[in-house]
């Protein structure tokens, strides 16, 4: 006999089924949610995660961040408060039971109002933490997941709908497991916002060259305090963080806008060429050119 978790992971697979059965990440009809889909493993990729809820409904992965390692495996779901580069493989996938999961954009004005509204709530005790967390789903959030994701299906229910669903989803994550996490970014004069300032800061300016000192003085902290702050919250430190999403935007450039290597590099903020395609080749594994080639090949085999 299936648990209720059992019914609505299977009625969720199916329904994911229906936006799109190809392989990668779809957008839906509704506005920030997405589907994943892979029918093999995968090797090691770098990437940027925006802020985000990710429910896994079938197959395993793992997240490299920094030094940390997560595994989060079916009816498990990952949030990402701020913009975090990670490293991630899909360690479970086959034909007959491919990789299944949505995720859903996170909203940190959202998520600061409806925080307002949740008197009851606390104050989130304070630590050094990665920020990333890996959470088994229960059976409230799976539904809300599930109303979500069936709006695809009517959308003229969105506008509506979907404002009220989102907030429930917030709602359930704030009140559950991640929730001490996720509201130490959203309070004022928390450590936490301060680094996601800082992340914020870097991000606006990530093709500048970034200057630790200034950056302290601007989310209102110390060198050394934003130094193991951000290290403990990012797994990296803010240098590391900037050479990231230096990179992953050089990528995207030569990938998707058809930049030639020596500009993309330039264009995101490196001035020497031989530094560029080196630190690019220690992250993606390869040089500019040869890796945006493979890229492709990958792409043109599984179209």
């Amino acid at each position: 006999m299936h648990t209720q978790a059992q019914i609505y992971q299977q009625e969720l697979i199916d329904m994911t089924a229906r936006v799109s059965q190809e392989n990668g990440l779809m957008d839906t009809r509704v506005p920030g949610l997405r589907t994943l889909r892979s029918n093999s493993k995968t090797c090691t990729a770098p990437a940027i995660y925006e802020p985000m809820l990710c429910l896994l409904l079938q197959g395993s992965k793992k997240l490299y961040v920094g030094e940390n390692v997560f595994h989060y495996n079916a009816l498990d779901y990952l949030m990402v408060p701020i913009m975090m580069p990670v490293i991630g493989e899909i360690v479970q996938a086959c034909d007959s039971e491919p990789y299944v999961g949505i995720s859903i954009a996170l909203d940190l004005r959202e998520l600061s109002e409806l925080l307002i509204d949740m008197a009851d709530v606390g104050t989130p005790t304070c630590g050094k933490e990665c920020s990333i967390k890996v959470i088994n789903a229960d059976v409230e959030m799976l539904s809300t997941f599930k109303r979500i994701l069936s709006l695809h299906e009517s959308p003229a229910d969105i506008p509506i709908m979907l404002p009220m669903l989102k907030r429930e989803l917030m709602y359930r994550v704030l009140k559950g497991p991640a929730g001490n996490q996720l509201r130490q970014f959203l309070l004022y004069d928390t450590n936490a916002n301060r680094i996601s300032k800082a992340i914020e800061i870097i991000r606006d300016n990530f093709d500048s060259p970034l200057k630790v000192k200034s950056l302290a003085s601007a989310v209102h902290m110390s060198e050394s305090s934003l130094y193991s702050t951000f290290k403990a919250v990012t797994s990296m430190s803010p240098l590391q963080y900037q050479k990231h999403i230096r990179l992953n935007e050089a990528r995207r450039l030569m990938l998707h806008e058809g930049i030639e290597a020596a500009a993309a590099g330039y264009k995101v903020g490196y001035e020497s060429p031989s530094q560029f395609s080196r630190e690019y080749s220690r992250l993606f594994g390869a040089p500019p050119i040869t890796d945006i080639n493979r890229v492709k090949t990958a792409q043109a085999a599984a179209s």
